[in-house]
């Protein structure tokens, strides 16, 4: 009887020993295994608040073809902004006030909206880099088509993005073509661009 009680010990001991063994594999994997991108900033501490960068610049028909000046957007220092989706921009005319389509949003490419192919319409077509002044980081290798959020549909980034605190986000716009073709009617003479950053920022208790 002691007998079959001292295997029946062994076997459990045995198994258990195994089990251990695996366990510690196991979490060995797990500890050799990097934190994705999106763990890291979970892992940040503070608190999560919905947040917007927005911006704006104005621009003539004679601004076609050039390089607007950046629009800069400033990171709090209370913490870091972690912009999640592809910038949502559009433009409105602003000169004269009296203009047809005063004030009315409008997208910044012209395909393939056909709204903006419509008669009584005005139009612009942008490419557009994003740089992270703090860290001199330009986001692409050449001015970008306009890969962008709609106003319907906001596009996720591949990868949610951290700025660090107090860095500025700098937005250049080219201007490839403006056309004013408000006709019949009073024709636009300037509008603005808005840019906006979708995300949120992470802010100490």
């Amino acid at each position: 009887m002691a007998n079959d009680i001292n295997a029946i010990i062994r076997t459990v001991l045995q198994r258990q020993n195994k089990l251990d063994n695996d366990l510690r594999e196991i979490l060995k994997a797990c500890l050799s295994t990097p934190p994705s991108i999106t763990e890291e900033i979970d892992a940040l501490p503070g608190r999560r608040i919905f947040y917007n960068l927005s911006d704006e610049g104005n621009f003539v028909a004679t601004d076609a073809g050039t390089r607007m000046a950046p629009l800069n957007f400033l990171v709090s220092q209370d913490g870091p902004f972690v912009m999640t989706h592809y910038p949502c921009v559009a433009w409105k005319p602003n000169l004269p006030t009296t203009a047809t389509n005063f004030g009315r949003w409008s997208p910044i490419y012209s395909s393939p909206m056909p709204t903006q192919d419509a008669a009584n319409n005005d139009a612009i077509d942008i490419s557009y880099e994003v740089i992270d002044s703090g860290s001199q980081r330009l986001f692409q290798n050449e001015p970008a088509l306009p890969l962008l959020s709609r106003f319907d549909a906001a596009l996720p980034l591949p990868v949610p993005t951290l700025f660090s605190p107090n860095t500025v986000i700098q937005f250049f716009t080219t201007l490839e073509d403006i056309a004013f073709n408000a006709t019949p009617g009073i024709p636009t003479e300037g509008g603005v661009l808005r840019v906006t950053l979708p995300g949120y920022r992470i802010i100490n208790l």
